[in-house]
């Protein structure tokens, strides 16, 4: 038995490889592109949202640590803060040890309630203080009545 098998040999004669570049470097663009979309942007973003959460605690905010402790932050620090797990069991802990926080973030109040409710522009006049009743054609309010 012969194991080893007869391969031609092809003769150089000198000639280049004809493939453009661009066509060599696309398969590692298409990977590239595709490692940014699914690993890096998301990982960003997650970053962003934790960054953007340990600026909004505040004292009194009821936080998970990164350890699974359950707590509410009884004073802030540039760097640390204390936790309170249970009553009278304050612990100091590093900011960045927050997980998550389970109290939202308090709303925003506006000085004026009209301000939510009113749009001027050149060419609209729109007040939402009217009251209306959506369906009252004649203005009436007898929307609800039956005919």
């Amino acid at each position: 038995m012969n194991l080893l098998i007869d391969v031609p040999v092809l003769a150089d004669n000198g000639a280049a490889a004809t493939g453009s570049p661009i066509g060599a470097l696309l398969p590692f663009l298409l990977i590239g592109a595709a490692f940014y979309f699914l690993i890096i942007r998301p990982q960003r973003k997650r970053q962003a949202e934790q960054q953007s959460m340990l600026r909004r605690v505040s004292e009194g905010d009821e936080i998970v640590t990164i350890g699974g402790f359950h707590g509410r932050i009884v004073s802030l620090e540039e760097d640390t803060m204390e936790l309170e797990l249970a009553p009278g069991v304050i612990v100091t802990m590093a900011r960045t040890a927050i997980s998550r926080a389970l109290t939202e973030p308090a709303p925003i109040a506006f000085d004026d309630e009209d301000d939510l409710d009113e749009f001027d522009d050149d060419e609209f006049d729109f007040d939402n203080d009217d009251d209306i009743v959506i369906g009252d054609v004649d203005g009436d309010n007898d929307a609800n009545r039956d005919s």
